[in-house]
């Protein structure tokens, strides 16, 4: 199996498990007193997220899923290592579908009638497209795809930012790096996953532009190569790839909630890159340099005029 789609030169060095700067007990990352909420929080990559939240000393961490049975099953677990760590946070579960309205309406509803506002939103649940082309998947199925990761997204965002509308909050949009790997073989054959996740980053990268980052951080982030169902339905098992440990993505997504990470406020990074390099390398003097850098736009522009090197 190709391992190009997993090699990355953004930073020298690379990470597949967590490390120390971002490890979710240091001081400076601290969760304490915040509310969390995790949409696709009891399995994989946003399980991790809730845990590394729990470990980093957030108050509450909510999970939103469609499965009560997963939910409650990740609820225990999540407990149990949040009072083995000495964590005070405690673990909320609410069963959703993200693209209906009323269920995310449920949800900030209940929160607040417990006093609790969000302070952090993840966007991680998604749905996951095979390699059905375009046309062959048809307009209604492939809109499926539109409502999960783009309508979902849309609708969670806009609760999160009406409630505690005075206090700074943090997004963190998990997407993919498909979306700018649009010439390789596998990746052509993912068109539905990459139209639908490309749009949903690029929602988010245009609210980003709206809303002061005193007001909301936003940091868009690819995971890493996390084996899950996705892998499991195109044919590939956990030993042909060299897939990334959940903690990454996990601690990742906390250090993307802090004030260290604001210098990539409304960027796309990996998880894998470190994050001490990219705060003083070369990708963070193109981050001040360059308006379009690490962002969704139209290669070779600069506003209307040919961009410099093109």
């Amino acid at each position: 199996m190709d391992d190009s789609l997993f090699q990355t030169d953004f930073t020298s060095t690379q990470h597949k498990t967590a490390y120390p700067a971002i490890s979710p007990t240091r001081p400076e990352l601290s969760q304490s007193g915040r509310v969390v909420l995790i949409t696709g929080g009891g399995t994989g990559i946003g399980k991790s997220i809730a845990q590394n939240f729990l470990l980093a000393s957030a108050s509450h961490v909510v999970i939103v899923g469609r499965r009560l049975e997963v939910l409650a099953a990740a609820a225990a677990e999540l407990k149990k290592a949040a009072l083995d760590a000495g964590s005070p946070g405690d673990v909320l579960t609410f069963k959703a579908d993200v693209t209906i309205k009323s269920d995310i309406n449920a949800i900030f509803d209940d929160l607040a009638s417990k006093g609790l506002a969000v302070d952090v939103l993840v966007l991680n649940a998604a749905k996951f497209a095979g390699v059905t082309p375009l046309v062959d998947l048809g307009t209604d199925e492939l809109w499926t795809h539109m409502e999960a990761n783009v309508k979902g997204p849309m609708l969670l965002t806009e609760g999160f930012l009406k409630q505690n509308p005075s206090k700074k909050k943090f997004l963190v949009n998990v997407t993919t790096a498909s979306i700018h790997m649009q010439n390789h073989p596998l990746i052509k054959n993912l068109a539905p996953y990459v139209l639908s996740k490309s749009t949903g980053t690029l929602f988010v990268q245009l609210l980003a532009r709206q809303v002061p980052q005193d007001q909301l951080q936003v940091v868009t982030m690819h995971p890493g190569t996390i084996f899950g169902d996705g892998y499991i339905a195109l044919g590939i098992t956990e030993d042909m790839l060299p897939f990334d440990r959940t903690d990454l993505p996990g601690a990742f997504a906390v250090w993307a909630a802090s004030e260290e990470a604001a210098f990539v406020h409304n960027r796309f990074v990996w998880a894998s890159w470190d994050v001490e390099e990219l705060a003083r390398g070369d990708v963070r003097k193109l981050i001040e340099q360059d308006e379009d850098y690490l962002r969704v736009n139209v290669v070779g522009f600069d506003l209307g005029n040919r961009a410099k090197g093109y």
